[in-house]
């Protein structure tokens, strides 16, 4: 009985219950960014938390009825990173520019165009970024499927040529003296992948898009070369110096999100 009862009580435990996992990857190389132990088998995630690492046998554990699992078939999977780049001459410019998201329509933006307008020197460009056509309270009149024709923010600015950039950043409107600058006339064909929007007259509206926006764009480098220089140095301040030291000087990309599965 003695003999009989120290075999029971060392007899292997089975171990505790365990909440099923919503998700278990198994049969992988999961890359686990832990210098103790580098890569596993399996993995379960509940919610957004991976709550055990291991062996296949051991994820199984966290299989329950209503568990995604998923069989990598020997496929690695690595933490996603949250693309948080940052280009150091577009914070430079976004902190000089007009910022434009904040306009309620195209007349909102002429409005700031002209107070800019004001103060610059003849000859100053003026740039902005943040307009999208969608978030305005209104459509503008006269426009050019929507968008607006660039007399009014000629007229605004008649000394300095503008650019002001769309919030997704591959959009732009010029007025006159930018389009002039860029060498943008009737005469001026759509690049291949772009478009140079035209009223019914086939004149210029102002507006370019894809493209169209980069070939206008390079037109000008020569032009704002200096000051885009000034602005990436303006940018980069505000990326910590261990940080800045690591990074590629124009994309930073820190932090960890979710699992990402590829072969």
């Amino acid at each position: 009985m003695v003999l009989l009862g120290a075999a029971v009580l060392a007899a292997p435990q089975p171990p505790a219950a365990v909440a099923p996992a919503d998700l278990v990857l198994r049969g992988g190389k999961i890359v686990t960014v832990d210098q103790a132990r580098p890569e596993a088998q399996a993995m379960a995630v509940r919610g957004d938390t991976i709550v055990a690492l291991g062996s296949d046998q051991e994820m199984q554990r966290y299989v329950g009825p209503s568990t995604k699992v998923i069989d990598l078939q020997g496929a690695l999977a690595t933490p996603g990173f949250i693309d948080a780049h940052v280009h150091f001459t577009g914070v430079g410019e976004a902190a000089r520019n007009l910022k434009l998201s904040t306009a309620k329509n195209w007349d909102d933006i002429v409005r700031m165009v002209a107070a800019a307008a004001k103060t610059a020197r003849p000859g100053e460009w003026i740039l902005g970024r943040g307009w999208h056509q969608e978030k305005w309270s209104e459509v503008p009149s006269p426009n050019v499927e929507g968008f607006p024709l660039h007399e009014a923010l000629s007229a605004a600015s008649p000394n300095n040529p503008v650019w002001l950039t769309h919030a997704s950043g591959h959009a732009g409107f010029a007025n006159a003296l930018a389009m002039k600058a860029a060498e943008v006339s009737r005469a001026t064909p759509d690049p291949a992948g772009g478009k140079i929007l035209k009223d019914a007259s086939g004149n210029p509206s102002g507006r370019a898009i894809m493209v169209a926006t980069v070939k206008t764009t390079n037109r000008l480098v020569d032009v704002r070369t200096s000051a885009l220089a000034n602005r990436a140095r303006s940018g980069a301040k505000g990326i910590p110096a261990d940080r800045a030291a690591t990074q590629n000087p124009t994309l930073i990309s820190p932090g960890m999100d979710e699992a990402i599965v590829s072969k």
